[in-house]
């Protein structure tokens, strides 16, 4: 996508999406989205998972096809599951929230700074610019942060790459500041997509996003992820999935073409509905929830309908496979019937997106009870955690697991001793499905699950799974020396093989 043509999208969809309160409003009024902040929120929030060309690039293609949640389609396999570049997918994400939501939010934070009578509406942006920044950095590494979106408003079109160091440290700072900020005398949290203005729920998510961050920098600064894990713990996390950070979309048809993107439907279901019949997952994701007797197989996966002999399901064969990663549909015995499929309802235009969740909480939790750093039993944390994670499957339609099959499943699959970390980190990785953004950085903090190896010999990579995505090359153009510095701290290369500063392993 052309830079113009991104602008195009964006003033069309300024004149489009409506500065609403609640979705009722959103719907019914779809008028200008103008530039105040109530505006500027909705816009942010509709983009960070309304976005279709990031969403089906970055998340389900690259992200999902590394952490292999994905196999099968095109896309997928020729470019996520066997590490080819593509420099448009790999720079999806840094163009358009650079170009979107950056620059919207920053614009918040710049009109709302000065005005008592718009606290909330400040902190809210600050916790809004963490969660845009982290998948940003988490992705690429050193990036413009704290001169970022200040082209118009201070004339930096040159913004300096921060080291992700800086920018963790930032992070948390800020969102200590959002949280304090937050008050009943803060004023309203206008066009709030999330909580609808809720101010104790959006202080329980700047928490969360902080304990979040803590165990993201687990590996590299041990103590001040301990640090953050027992502020953000006692500052007050999720308490259940009723605190999940959850987008609902709309029902609003996607277009190729730029100049009628509409953010207000999925845009992860755009991947899937555009992505060449991408509706298959890995056999990994596939054999661990069937062989592990896990509720949300039949949750998030339809059954096959074709055998490997071509024909209809024999009486005992497993009704659940999934593909291989590195090999299309069209590749397996029997062809794509014999694989099993997504489920539909996670294919909606109208599906929510799971931003943050509970279920993230309590694994993360148990983590930094295993490593002794916050009080409580790992175990417990665990096992709300995993059960969390299924019952949050119920935003997407679908059917609800019985109480009976969800404890029959965590009494034979607990917390066991030597295996902490992996399952954990397994457990994470089942949780960010969907979120394999997520997931991605995720596995390279922790390095489970241990993925199947990419044998095909056309692998860009040598079957090695890239360990960050890459700068755009035009940045070497745009804006030279702060490229070439970041590059410089990289090695010298702005390739997919470095790793980001909080990936030590």
């Amino acid at each position: 996508m052309k830079f113009k043509q991104i602008i195009i999208a964006i003033l069309f969809l300024f004149t489009m999406v409506g500065c609403t309160d609640n979705f009722e409003e959103l719907e019914k009024d779809p008028v200008a989205l103008s530039p105040n902040p109530a505006g500027q929120l909705t816009f942010t929030q509709l983009c960070m998972s309304g976005d279709g060309y990031y969403q089906h690039r970055t998340n389900l293609i690259y992200s999902g096809g590394f952490v292999q949640h994905y196999a099968g389609s095109w896309a997928v396999t020729e470019y996520g599951n066997k590490f080819k570049k593509v420099d448009e997918y790999a720079t999806a994400l840094w163009r358009n929230v650079y170009a979107n939501e950056m620059k919207s939010i920053v614009d918040i934070l710049d009109k709302t700074s000065a005005d008592p009578a718009a606290g909330n509406m400040n902190a809210v942006a600050k916790i809004m610019k963490v969660m845009i920044a982290q998948r940003l950095t988490d992705l690429y590494g050193d990036v413009p942060y704290s001169e970022a979106g200040l082209g118009f408003s201070k004339g930096i079109v040159t913004p300096k790459y921060d080291k992700q160091e800086d920018i963790y440290n930032a992070f948390f700072a800020q969102l200590q500041e959002a949280f304090v900020q937050l008050n009943a005398g803060g004023g309203a949290i206008k066009g709030d997509l999330f909580y609808n203005g809720d101010i104790a729920k959006w202080k329980k998510l700047a928490n969360t996003m902080r304990l979040r961050l803590a165990m993201r920098i687990s590996e590299v600064s041990p103590a001040e992820a301990e640090k953050q894990a027992k502020i953000a713990l006692q500052n007050g996390v999720f308490e259940s999935n009723e605190d999940n950070c959850i987008m609902h979309h709309l029902d609003f048809p996607f277009s190729d073409n730029p100049a009628s993107l509409d953010f207000r439907g999925n845009g992860l279901s755009y991947g899937f509905i555009g992505d060449e019949h991408g509706d298959h997952f890995s056999s990994l994701l596939i054999d661990y929830l069937r062989d592990n007797g896990d509720p949300r197989l039949t949750m998030i996966a339809t059954p096959k309908t074709g055998s490997v002999n071509w024909g209809p399901v024999a009486p005992g064969e497993e009704l659940y496979e999934g593909i291989r990663p590195g090999t299309f549909r069209w590749e397996i015995p029997g062809g794509s019937n014999a694989a099993s499929g997504i489920q539909p309802y996670i294919k909606l235009r109208t599906t929510p997106f799971l931003h943050v969740s509970y279920s993230e909480t309590q694994l993360l939790l148990a983590e930094a009870a295993f490593r002794g750093w916050v009080s409580g039993s790992a175990a417990d944390y665990y096992k709300k955690g995993v059960e969390a994670g299924i019952k949050q499957l119920e935003i997407y339609g679908a059917p609800a697991a019985s109480q009976a099959n969800i404890n029959t499943y965590l009494s034979a699959k607990p917390l066991a001793a030597g295996t902490e970390k992996e399952q954990i980190a397994t457990q994470l990785w089942v949780t960010y499905l969907f979120n394999s953004i997520e997931a991605y950085s995720n596995w390279r903090r922790t390095g489970y699950p241990h993925l199947l190896p990419i044998t095909n010999p056309d692998s860009e990579t040598n079957g090695v799974t890239p360990t960050r995505l890459y700068y755009p090359n035009d940045e070497m153009q745009k804006n030279t020396a702060n490229y070439q510095e970041a590059v410089a701290r990289l090695g010298g290369t702005n390739d997919w093989l470095g790793k980001v500063w909080w990936d030590v392993n």
